[in-house]
């Protein structure tokens, strides 16, 4: 008989050691290695909400934080401005190859195809996966999720993520309670492997029973009225500050770190009065939490990386430094990730 017990012990042990030395090497983090922005020139401030609704610059401002937002013009698709926050995204990374394209909207050019294959298409990378997911403002750190997966099992090596949205398209502008909040807007990333920092940690849920609490479709007291926007503005208000606040401690406490010790949080951009207190709550200090609502207004899934775009490009970001993103979306939806930030 070959080799006798020790042999064989000798041998499993070395076994399990291979086998457990080519996991480690099959996974890998995946790090955020740009992120880019496009905003629409039109402007909606408060001042032309004044003209069209029951409303006024001050009644604007308390109640949400935002002075103005950028509308798409005439043809200016969704799909158009979520390739021009790409191209950017993909020349600040450095063009590299990709290999799937992820476009999170509620709002794509058509039914189908896709908004990611209608993206694809305009970008020239025909023959990868490209496909949409519909998460509202949770769209984004779905997409990163989803994203991080195929990176670290090995799938892909580089991803492009697109968030954009035409939510002007959607809103009742005879609804001064919604119609003051959204913006039209693109941003774009791209992810890949990095050999440190990167993604940490992720979490994200959904709870179908709370639909009714954002949802397109007619007023919920007038059937025979048009599908348009709608909200339930307490139950929403409540509900996201709550979810907020849950996701992230969650997140951090998956990343091994205090809510209080992280450089930078960067909630979606629902609401000025939402996103502080949720951070009161959290003990975050005001000066870390990255807000830009007040020049862009609600743009659903597109406002973190719209948002992460602004403060990258203010300078506030340095490499390693702790960043967790949240969002809290219709569905309902919510998702938050934490990493160390590794932009190029």
């Amino acid at each position: 008989m070959l080799g006798g017990p020790r042999f064989w012990a000798e041998m499993s042990t070395l076994s399990a050691t291979v086998a457990s030395t080519e996991v480690t090497a099959r996974v890998r983090r995946a790090g955020i290695l740009s992120v880019a922005a496009h905003l629409p020139d039109g402007i909606l401030s408060n001042a032309d909400l004044e003209a069209m609704v029951d409303t006024s610059d001050s009644w604007i401002m308390e109640r949400t934080g935002i002075r103005l937002r950028h509308r798409a013009g005439a043809g200016e698709t969704t799909s158009e401005m979520g390739v021009k926050a790409a191209r950017r995204a993909l020349e600040m990374a450095g063009s590299p190859k990709i290999d799937a394209i992820v476009v999170t909207t509620i709002t794509p050019d058509t039914r189908f195809p896709s908004a990611a294959c209608l993206i694809q298409r305009k970008l020239d990378m025909g023959g990868i996966p490209a496909f949409d997911i519909n998460a509202a403002c949770s769209g984004f750190t779905y997409g990163l999720i989803v994203s991080e997966g195929l990176i670290r099992s090995g799938v892909a090596d580089h991803i492009l993520l697109v968030a954009a949205e035409s939510m002007t398209s959607l809103v009742d502008w005879e609804d001064r309670g919604t119609c003051v909040l959204f913006g039209d807007g693109a941003g774009a990333a791209v992810l890949g492997a990095v050999s440190e920092g990167g993604i940490v940690a992720r979490r994200w849920g959904a709870d179908g029973t709370k639909g009714h609490l954002i949802y397109y479709g007619p007023k919920p007291d007038d059937a025979d009225s048009p599908d348009k926007l709608r909200m339930a503005g307490k139950g929403t208000f409540r509900m996201a500050v709550e979810t907020f606040c849950d996701v992230t401690a969650g997140v951090c406490a998956d990343a091994g770190w205090d809510p209080a010790s992280i450089d930078h949080f960067v909630p979606h951009q629902a609401n000025q009065r939402i996103i502080e207190a949720a951070a009161k709550r959290l003990g975050i200090p005001m000066e870390r939490v990255v807000i830009n609502i007040t020049e862009t207004g609600n743009t659903s899934s597109a406002s973190i990386p719209l948002a992460l775009a602004a403060a990258a490009a203010q300078g506030r970001f340095q490499r390693g430094d702790r960043v967790v993103v949240a969002a809290f979306g219709a569905g309902a939806t919510w998702g938050a990730v934490a990493w160390e930030w590794d932009a190029v």
